[in-house]
């Protein structure tokens, strides 16, 4: 009798989330190196989206493992069930339908996010580029963000994205040289490249800013790991992990 007890209180005991370990992903920039200043800038906003993750997912006694991929390598790999999750991957409506995304009714729960960031364009002081937050002036080459972005679909959407080729220049370094009007880049990544930068003093910030977004840790549709009450236990846990670790920062 006593053996059957001890049996049922190890069954209880068990963690929540017992099964194999989530395989997750998040950005490693295409064709940069952490001296790079985008790289720098990149790995302070995507290490804090993969420390909340890490937290969220030890405080629940989830086994996981994290690979640093190319931004649409790593979308794709999760969209076809490769890995389970993409850490900091921002809602659209195409991809709602690869992934599963924290819900608040009908859209993306924003309590529940990673992290939320504002995005602008950067241009040429000399450059006749004109943003007055609907409509885009004074394009001669044309913008681009970086590449699997939401911002890509954006400029598309207003008829004035170019596509880059395989380039170890940045953007900021490719409107310098005149071949692109503007760059889209999160400010926080945007701040760190420029810091370093021999030509800062070219570049400005066009207002207002071209758009926000909340990120998120989503997971793939063709995944079996968790189901829909672990999912949201996760992100439950997602919240409380950022206020966390955001409070450490600023102490």
């Amino acid at each position: 009798m006593q053996k059957y007890a001890l049996l049922a209180l190890l069954l209880l005991c068990r963690p929540v989330f017992a099964h194999s370990p989530l395989l997750l992903c998040y950005e490693l920039q295409e064709n940069s190196t952490v001296e790079t200043s985008l790289g720098i800038g990149l790995e302070q906003i995507f290490e804090f989206q993969a420390k909340v993750v890490a937290d969220a997912l030890q405080s629940l006694a989830v086994p996981y493992q994290l690979q640093r991929l190319p931004w649409r390598r790593c979308l794709a790999a999760v969209s076809r069930g490769e890995l389970d999750g993409v850490i900091g991957v921002g809602w659209t409506a195409e991809r709602d339908q690869a992934y599963h995304f924290p819900r608040s009714e009908l859209e993306p729960d924003p309590t529940k996010r990673l992290l939320h960031l504002s995005y602008s364009i950067y241009t040429r002081y000399d450059s006749p580029l004109q943003w007055d937050g609907q409509q885009l002036t004074g394009i001669a080459h044309g913008l681009a963000a970086p590449k699997g972005y939401v911002a890509e679909q954006r400029l598309q959407q207003l008829g004035v994205w170019r596509e880059l080729d395989a380039t170890l220049d940045s953007g900021i370094d490719l409107v310098l040289k005149h071949r692109l009007d503007g760059y889209v880049l999160p400010d926080e990544v945007a701040a760190t490249q420029l810091k370093g930068h021999p030509e800062a003093d070219k570049i400005r910030k066009l207002e207002p800013r071209f758009m926000a977004q909340p990120l998120f840790l989503a997971f793939s549709r063709q995944s079996s790991k968790l189901n829909d009450e672990r999912r949201a236990k996760l992100w439950q846990q997602i919240e409380l992990s950022r206020e966390k670790l955001l409070s450490q920062e600023t102490q």
